[in-house]
């Protein structure tokens, strides 16, 4: 197993520096002495973002005539089996900044008139319960409705399904549960074809969501984010986005740089090419530069990188156990990139938000699928 010298904070650095100064060679000088590009050593090594190989620190203590005891202990360093090495160009991504959240939205009225919904025999005997405002479990409902959920148009009907192979637990543990908290319903979960899930029957469910929410029934091609849900209040906003993303969206990692499974990519297709651009506005408010594709048969967003995936977790984060898995295999794979991810985003804190501008996506924002 390959070998790396690890230095204790700072300390590479002095290390470096004290190489160069007692070889008393210039970096191009250096750095053809041990075979290595000079970039490398004047800046991956020089500033601590990469550890280094041990067999050029070896060279390197060659070069000064120094024992490899006295410079270890001198600069608190280890020398270590080599697991996952993360090199400049990766630890680079971590210099990307965010904008400030700043939701342009006027409505902070979060309550909402139940007083015309009606009620049928059955939803009485359940003792259906309806919400009396607008809260971010509710707003995380409404996203899951929008991603696995559909409404009839024709009768009092609703639906909700995921993939059951990989949300079982999902929908059993946490989407369970919140419809009870919710509207005091006991949801009969079940497997069905190919996916799982529940069907329910509630002409007061459905009154509120059509009615009260504002979400067309019938198919989803024409959907866009209901008003009342378009509010002035950024927890109300990342829990919609979580539910529909969690729902319909996905987190994957990609090969990149040579590092397998690497890259963060969180993103999510839809069919309604009005609703992936307000919830590209949406991101855009919450300090996110998206990446949108309308010009495609299924509009989609994506979100890149490790800024962008650091910034998910602490401003959205995620309710399904699938996507948490995926997260927590990512930084098992990539510790030392993780542990040194604290400076990626932003201090993130619900308000107070940004003075009130209108935010417009810019055209560049609009992608073709493939550029």
């Amino acid at each position: 197993m390959n070998k790396r010298v690890v230095f204790s904070k700072k300390n590479q650095k002095g290390f470096i520096k004290y190489l160069k100064d007692k070889s008393n060679l210039e970096w191009k000088e250096l750095s053809k002495r041990l075979k290595i590009n000079e970039s490398t050593l004047s800046k991956s090594y020089m500033f601590g973002l990469s550890s280094i190989p041990y067999p050029f620190f070896k060279e390197m203590l060659s070069i000064i005539d120094e024992k490899e005891a006295d410079i270890l202990n001198k600069y608190g360093g280890k020398v270590r089996n080599e697991i996952i090495v993360i090199g400049r160009k990766v630890m680079g991504e971590q210099k990307k900044r965010f904008d400030k959240i700043n939701i342009i939205f006027d409505n902070k009225n979060l309550v909402v008139d139940k007083s015309n919904i009606n009620y049928s025999l059955v939803d009485i005997k359940k003792e259906i319960k309806l919400p009396d405002k607008i809260t971010p479990e509710l707003a995380e409902e409404i996203g899951m409705h929008y991603g696995d959920g559909f409404l009839s148009a024709k009768r009092y009907d609703y639906r909700l399904k995921g993939n059951y192979k990989d949300e079982i637990v999902y929908y059993t543990d946490y989407i369970k549960p919140l419809f009870k908290r919710l509207y005091n319903l006991d949801i009969n979960l079940k497997k069905f074809d190919s996916t799982f899930g529940f069907e329910i029957s509630s002409k007061a469910l459905w009154e509120f969501k059509t009615k009260v929410i504002g979400i067309k029934p019938g198919n989803k091609f024409a959907l866009c984010i209901p008003e009342s849900l378009k509010v002035k209040n950024t927890e109300i906003l990342c829990a919609f986005i979580r539910g529909l993303f969690d729902t319909d969206g996905s987190l994957s990692f990609k090969t990149k740089y040579g590092y397998k499974k690497y890259y963060p990519e969180i993103s999510i297709s839809l069919y309604s090419k009005n609703l992936v651009k307000e919830v590209g506005e949406i991101l855009q408010m919450l300090g996110f530069k998206p990446n949108i594709y309308l010009n495609v048969k299924y509009p989609r967003i994506s979100l890149n990188g490790i800024g962008s995936l650091k910034k998910y977790e602490k401003l959205i984060g995620w309710s399904s156990q699938k996507n948490l898995n995926k997260l927590n295999a990512w930084k098992n794979r990539y510790p030392n990139l993780y542990s040194n991810m604290a400076d990626v985003a932003q201090r993130l804190v619900y308000g107070p938000v940004a003075p009130v501008t209108w935010v417009r996506l810019p055209a560049s924002a609009f992608q073709k699928e493939g550029i």
